[in-house]
């Protein structure tokens, strides 16, 4: 796949389905970018980013009616589903050089008004430059489609030691838009995409996250590719008006074959090629909880 447009390949839902018609989002051309009027958010003199949605993608009432009684605040939250608990940061790639990026969400809270709007906090880290930077913003849920992955909660069910039908529900793949703006100084920058969640529910249970488990590698039929959540979209330093895309996930091997040609050389230990350590991957398997903020010196007088 080709360098300048390797970020926006990934396309993980088709036109808007109504929850009721069992589909699986095939991965494709990104979808085109639809006109819209500039964002509140913008400030003054700003451009809006380009967007990942078209007009028609909007909730429909059975879409609504979903989202009223079901909570995804903990599924978007980096930091919580024991699916990733290792990997409590999104991994993935910044620029067109793809440099390693993270982003983590810390705080996700559903709007109370509208069970569609997600207000999210979190920081994003360039390690290139070895910059971490706070942001807040919003997820608004734009789509939510039935999803066809046979087989997972039986899974899931055998992995919990569980009877098959204790896991008895249904899955979806959720789409949202992203809208994140880090704290103003020098190169903060604006964010715009979308976030892409595949996810169960089970009668009585919290939502759950639909992946691929960590010794089944990664499937192409899941429009996360199995990683459970996946975000993409554009980036703008607000100092130089640059942009630039991103992708993140919480497994980074979902993402990497569409990004770099033999990233891995071992699938099942993770071993990364050392010509693309340069760019940021030397360091991968510190156990480094960058996003922690650090303690205030105590004073003993």
């Amino acid at each position: 796949m080709r360098k300048q447009l390797t970020l926006l390949a990934l396309a993980l839902a088709g036109a808007a389905c109504q929850p009721q018609a069992a589909q699986t989002p095939a991965a494709g051309p990104a979808p085109k970018a639809a006109a819209t009027t500039q964002p509140a958010s913008l400030a003054k003199g700003e451009k809006p980013l380009p967007l990942l949605f078209a007009a028609a993608d909007t909730l429909t009432p059975a879409m609504r009616a979903l989202l009223q009684t079901q909570d995804l605040s903990p599924l978007w939250q980096s930091l919580s589903q024991s699916a990733y608990a290792d990997r409590s940061s999104f991994g993935g790639f910044f620029g067109a050089d793809h440099y390693r990026f993270a982003m983590v969400f810390t705080q996700a809270s559903r709007d109370a008004a509208d069970p569609a709007v997600y207000h999210v906090a979190g920081k994003s880290r360039y390690f290139q430059s070895h910059n971490v930077r706070p942001f807040t913003g919003t997820l608004t849920l734009r789509q939510v489609a039935d999803l066809s992955y046979p087989g997972f909660l039986a899974s899931r069910a055998r992995q919990e030691e569980k009877a098959a039908d204790s896991l008895a529900g249904r899955l979806y793949t959720a789409r949202a838009r992203v809208q994140l703006r880090e704290e103003p100084s020098a190169n903060s920058g604006v964010f715009e995409g979308e976030a892409v969640l595949d996810f169960y529910v089970v009668p009585g249970q919290k939502p759950g996250y639909v992946y691929v488990f960590a010794f089944e590698g990664t499937d192409d039929k899941l429009p996360t590719r199995g990683g459970g959540v996946l975000v993409r979209g554009n980036r703008r330093n607000v100092t130089t008006g640059q942009v630039k895309p991103f992708i993140v996930s919480p497994d980074v091997a979902a993402i990497a074959p569409f990004v770099f040609k033999n990233f891995f050389l071992d699938e099942r230990m993770g071993q990364i090629n050392p010509k693309y350590q340069h760019l940021g991957w030397n360091e991968y398997w510190t156990n480094e909880e960058w996003w922690a903020d650090s303690p205030k010196p105590s004073l003993n007088l």
